[in-house]
């Protein structure tokens, strides 16, 4: 029993490291953007260009994060991790400088991409098979709880003691949250077949080699999948409190808070059903679902209506997120995954940078919210379609 309960140990931890880190990392960068222009005087183009190079810098850094933890205990990679986060964090609440402002956020986009995703979802891939969907919803959950718990004490901290002061408060709750629990309990591999027990078939193929991934039909067609399919969501996530408040400006923060409390039912749910059900199938049936919830969000009108296509994007949102680790292991397995899943991911970062550009320009062009969200809906479609092309000769059954 002991042995059994090590790997849902294992998924606490990664969830309080997703907790910390996307709370302090992801859903923070409105807060530090906030307070570099009104402390230290930045103009607001040349510190959002900071957050451009956190996420820019995190996605090229992950490919050798991917190395690095292929190699040698996961709970080395995360200790170095945090503490790269945290130096960066109390810079960041002594900069003067423009450069040294990029300087700063560059170092915290290479620490924080050891601390998120790539590390949570390799550890849960080579410790989970037939419960690793729901596993993985669980951890991902972590994502959502940052925004929820853990940005709203960074927003305090930095309002209460100023940027520097609040930034070291930040940077030693980065160590706290995660370290511990890190070091404690994410063990990087099974240790013995009794730790798989119930979870990998004897003599279970390992999978591929990532050279072997990255030449095939299928790696290419998971990669456009979610390039255009991320970069619907996020562009449709980035523009809905805008075009809400357009239409009933007193609902636009209702509307923000239901997406995001479905995104936590859709993500916890799929967990479930996904184990019964096939992952290409259901990613096909959700692009499809994301791209009409999309088109309904961009031609309803009245505050109901808003509401209730707010509340089923969300549950396309959180469900489809955690799609890509699970395609990705079913179809190549455990003995390349990180590398695999980072270069997938950065190539999927892309669409996540473009998706707000290209519906503002189509809002733009358009004169209205019909057509940039219609836009996001062929964005959805265009997914659906590169995985449809994809094919079945990877997909394997691990449950």
């Amino acid at each position: 029993m002991a042995r059994f309960s090590t790997r849902w140990q294992i998924v606490g931890a990664l969830f309080a490291m997703m907790m910390f880190s996307s709370g302090l990392g992801f859903y923070n960068q409105s807060v530090l953007l906030e307070a570099l222009t009104r402390e230290r005087g930045f103009s607001v183009s040349a510190a959002s260009l900071a957050s451009t190079v956190f996420f820019a810098t995190s996605g090229f850094a992950g490919l050798a994060v991917a190395s690095v933890i292929e190699r040698i205990d996961a709970r080395w990679s995360v200790a170095a991790g945090v503490a790269v986060c945290a130096v960066a964090l109390v810079a960041i609440g002594r900069v003067e400088e423009t450069l040294h402002v990029y300087a700063a956020f560059v170092l915290f986009g290479v620490g924080f991409s050891a601390t998120n995703m790539l590390t949570a979802s390799t550890l849960v891939t080579r410790w989970f098979a037939r419960r690793r969907a729901f596993a993985l919803s669980i951890v991902f959950t972590g994502l959502s709880a940052g925004g929820i718990l853990v940005a709203p004490f960074a927003a305090w901290a930095v309002a209460e003691h100023g940027l520097r002061r609040g930034c070291e408060i930040l940077a030693a709750t980065y160590v706290v949250g995660i370290l511990p629990l890190a070091l404690w309990r994410l063990l990087p591999r099974p240790r013995d077949a009794r730790d798989t027990v119930g979870e990998f078939d004897d003599g279970e193929d390992p999978g591929v080699d990532a050279r072997e991934a990255f030449r095939s039909r299928y790696f290419a067609g998971i990669a456009a999948t979610f390039f255009f399919g991320l970069m619907a969501q996020v562009g449709g996530i980035a523009h809905q409190f805008r075009l809400v408040s357009v239409h009933e400006p007193g609902a636009a923060s209702l509307a923000v808070s239901i997406l995001a409390a479905a995104s936590v039912v859709g993500r916890l749910g799929s967990g479930a059903l996904l184990e019964r059900l096939p992952y290409r199938g259901f990613s096909l049936v959700l692009l499809v679902l994301q791209g009409f919830t999309l088109g309904i969000l961009g031609s309803t009108t009245s505050t109901a209506g808003l509401l209730l296509a707010s509340g089923a994007f969300g549950l396309t949102i959180g469900s489809f997120l955690m799609m890509q680790p699970l395609l990705l292991a079913e179809a190549f397995g455990t003995r390349s995954y990180a590398r695999i899943y980072s270069v997938s991911t950065l190539c999927a970062s892309v669409g996540v940078a473009l998706g707000p550009l290209l519906l503002g320009w189509a809002h733009d062009l358009a004169g209205g919210y019909r057509g940039a969200y219609a836009l996001g809906a062929v964005m959805s479609w265009l997914g659906c379609v590169a995985l449809w092309g994809a094919g079945k000769g990877y997909v394997r059954r691990t449950q």
